[in-house]
């Protein structure tokens, strides 16, 4: 009787009192109300600017900001970016144009920031989101930053096969594909579908790059207040390390390899054909 008492005051709290509260700030309104997995709530969290209604919504927007797990997506960005950077210039010495397909790109905020690479021509980017708001906010920032080499769609990540077909006509195949965060939305029926129909996308040596989740320090505030764009419950999909070397391995990618963060929260996984 008293747990359930203090849970229902617990649920009390968080859905009524600091959700409200939350809202005032920038990065809480956008994981409340926008929606947590949003391209424009990550391109805050990657500006790191506190923002927010009155000086109480600022207060609680830097206080959110420094938070482990928000630390450890601008690490994430960081590390894919690394990724990036060292095949980009290792295609370049063997001659070889580096072609990026982003899957649930939202602002490809790690792509944006290889200007130089994009501009020299070295690396060129398709970025595909479901996301209207993600695809206009990556056009108006790549726009913005005069980066012709890189451009996006709105597409159904799911249905690869009709990729394809584009990737066919316009006579452009990825040589790299990145799903930075997309697998922790998805069961492992969906994830291992995705990652299968990846390996048969991409040409022999062609590089998989993802994230993953293996823990998240701010886990119950998440699931208490946090929404996704399409308004539905959040809920994510934690998972080892060992489970995606077990998963790659049998799919048949070769040279895999799993970075995990100093947060201990999220991996860097990289995998060729």
């Amino acid at each position: 009787m008293i747990k359930r008492v203090l849970a229902r005051l617990e649920d009390f709290f968080y859905r009524n009192i600091l959700k409200n509260l939350l809202k005032l700030s920038r990065l809480g309104y956008g994981t409340i109300v926008t929606g947590a997995e949003s391209g424009a709530n990550f391109e805050h969290m990657y500006d790191n600017r506190p923002n927010g209604k009155f000086i109480i919504g600022r207060i609680i927007d830097k206080a959110l900001l420094d938070l482990p797990s928000v630390k450890a997506t601008r690490g994430r960005k960081e590390d894919i970016k690394r990724v990036l950077w060292n095949e980009i210039h290792n295609n370049k010495l063997m001659n070889k144009k580096t072609y990026v397909l982003d899957l649930a790109s939202g602002g490809a905020r790690y792509l944006r920031e290889l200007v130089e690479e994009h501009r020299s021509g070295d690396v060129e980017s398709i970025c595909i989101d479901k996301d209207k708001k993600c695809v206009t906010l990556g056009k108006n920032l790549a726009a913005r930053e005069q980066l012709s080499n890189i451009r996006f769609f709105r597409g159904d990540i799911f249905h690869l096969a009709h990729l394809k077909k584009i990737s066919s006509q316009i006579l452009w195949k990825p040589n790299v594909v990145i799903a930075s965060g997309l697998f922790i939305y998805f069961n492992n029926e969906a994830t291992g579908k995705m990652l299968r129909e990846i390996y048969e996308f991409l040409p022999f040596e062609g590089l998989v790059i993802f994230s993953s989740y293996e823990n998240l320090s701010s886990r119950k505030l998440m699931r208490k207040v946090a929404s996704t764009s399409s308004g539905e419950e959040w809920t994510l999909y934690y998972r080892k390390p060992d489970y995606w070397r077990d998963l790659l391995h049998q799919i048949g990618y070769r040279q895999i390899f799993i970075l995990r963060d100093q947060w201990q929260m999220n991996n860097i996984c990289t995998a060729r054909k």
